[in-house]
């Protein structure tokens, strides 16, 4: 598995912890993860050193392999539509007889 592209929402200060916070995504194998993510430093600190520590804890949290603790992104509707037409057609599943089925 290889990470495509990380993706950076809007990075905020938290006064009340004194700590940067962006959700951090991470697209790998064309699955979007999502982590919350947050740096401890002062509100003074060199952008490219918060952007650094963010992608870091994100990066942690993607390598521990600890599914329960990562958010995944739903797939679409068409891309349900799709995998479902393609397991029908594949004869692995099939449908009690008079259910409708989903158009491709």
């Amino acid at each position: 598995m290889q990470i495509e592209k990380i993706q950076f929402d809007q990075v905020r200060y938290n006064p009340e912890t004194g700590a940067f916070e962006a959700l951090v995504k991470i697209h790998e194998d064309g699955i979007t993860y999502s982590y919350p993510t947050q740096a401890t430093a002062p509100l003074t600190a060199d952008y490219d050193v918060v952007v650094r520590r963010l992608h870091d804890a994100a990066a942690r949290a993607h390598s521990d392999n600890l599914p329960a603790m990562r958010s995944r992104r739903a797939t679409t509707s068409a891309e349900y539509q799709e995998r479902v037409a393609q397991i029908l057609a594949s004869g692995t599943l099939s449908l009690p007889i008079g259910t409708p089925r989903l158009a491709a």
